[in-house]
């Protein structure tokens, strides 16, 4: 991969060195968050203009975005799903906030903050009563952490973004997050009850966050999480069986194969799907490219954790198993809302492009 400089191979050996712990719940992700902080990757994704670098937010910082993605996806999941959160509020408010909104959080942001995006709600759904917020957010990840986060609010227009601050511990619920893997997200439900709104804080007119290419068309920076994390597995696979001198082994030589071909195929998907939504380069359209590549990636990893535990056996599940404990990050972090009706969403568009015969001898469009 075309590593960006920022990630260096010394960052990137002390989050992995971290990720045990991170798993083991003893601590949060501070230490990893701050060596982030030391870096230039929380301005990164900015605008240069808002004092970035455009990753994540303009075609040419597409693959930049993606490499940091993919790299940090294959040192520390808990980490890669936090700083994706962080880039994609970033720009949800380059793409929607007005020029003092984008300035404020720029500021606040090159500061040393941590920025999420919490969507998804409890039974409590959170809504906007008078000048007020009221409901609870679930898997709020970087609990603790975040300091200001997007926060969705539904009114009777739609769902209304609102950028808020999210520092009150006392709206903290971590014990909610009780799962066995991306403990160290520090995921958990925040408590918007009371929440002052003022008219600064509400990002962009309400359902805004779902105009298209960019609402399904950004799950390719998860992809490139997901990707980083199946190479990772590759590696150390093949490292755990070069250990055991079983490299000569025919049948082993084939899985691990298998293991790799899965591993380049997500990769191929994920860089693909980036260049889709990023830069119009899709073969059906930007949000079909990218939900079928999230399909296929999910379903390409599941078979690769099936083939390591073949090999790994129940060197897999002890504690302290780096290679187990990214299988079981990974296992989890597939599991994104609504998997189902993404693949429907997809399967239309592709359905309603086969009767058009232009688009069935298209191969790639760079319009």
């Amino acid at each position: 991969m075309n590593v960006a400089a920022p990630v260096s191979s010394a960052l990137l050996a002390e989050l992995t060195a971290g990720d045990e712990a991170l798993d083991r719940g003893t601590r949060g992700p501070k230490t990893e968050l701050d060596l982030l902080r030391a870096t230039d990757l929380l301005g990164a994704p900015f605008l240069p203009v808002d004092g970035g670098k455009g990753w994540g937010t303009t075609p040419e910082g597409a693959l930049p975005i993606f490499d940091v993605l993919y790299v940090l996806g294959g040192a520390s999941l808990p980490v890669a799903r936090i700083y994706e959160g962080h880039v994609n509020a970033v720009r949800l408010v380059t793409d929607h906030g007005t020029p003092d909104q984008r300035s404020h959080f720029a500021d606040r942001v090159m500061g040393g903050a941590i920025a999420g995006v919490w969507a998804a709600d409890s039974e409590h759904a959170v809504t906007i009563k008078d000048v007020a917020l009221q409901g609870v957010k679930a898997f709020a990840s970087g609990l603790g952490d975040v300091e200001i986060a997007i926060l969705t609010a539904k009114t009777d227009e739609g769902l209304q973004m609102v950028l808020a601050d999210v520092t009150d511990a006392a709206r903290f619920d971590h014990q909610s997050w009780d799962v066995t893997a991306m403990v160290g997200s520090r995921s958990g439900r925040f408590d918007c009850d009371g929440l002052t709104l003022t008219s600064t804080m509400r990002i962009g007119d309400p359902d805004s966050m779902f105009e298209e290419p960019a609402f399904h068309g950004g799950i390719w920076r998860i992809l490139a999480c997901y990707a980083g994390a199946m190479a990772a597995m590759a590696r150390l696979t093949h490292a755990m069986v070069d250990r055991q001198g079983k490299t000569d082994d025919s049948l082993i030589r084939h899985r691990l194969g298998e293991i790799a071909m899965e591993s380049q195929s997500a990769i191929a998907l994920a860089r693909c799907s980036c260049l889709a939504a990023e830069s119009g380069q899709s073969f059906v359209s930007p949000i079909a490219d990218v939900l079928f590549a999230r399909e296929a990636i999910e379903q390409s990893a599941l078979r690769q954790i099936a083939m390591i535990e073949r090999l790994a056996g129940t060197s897999l599940h002890q504690t302290g198993s780096q290679l187990g404990r990214i299988a079981r990050n990974l296992g989890l972090y597939l599991r994104q809302a609504q998997l189902d009706g993404k693949l429907a969403y997809a399967t239309a568009i592709w359905t309603a492009g086969q009767r058009d015969t232009a688009t069935t001898v298209k191969v790639w469009n760079n319009s």
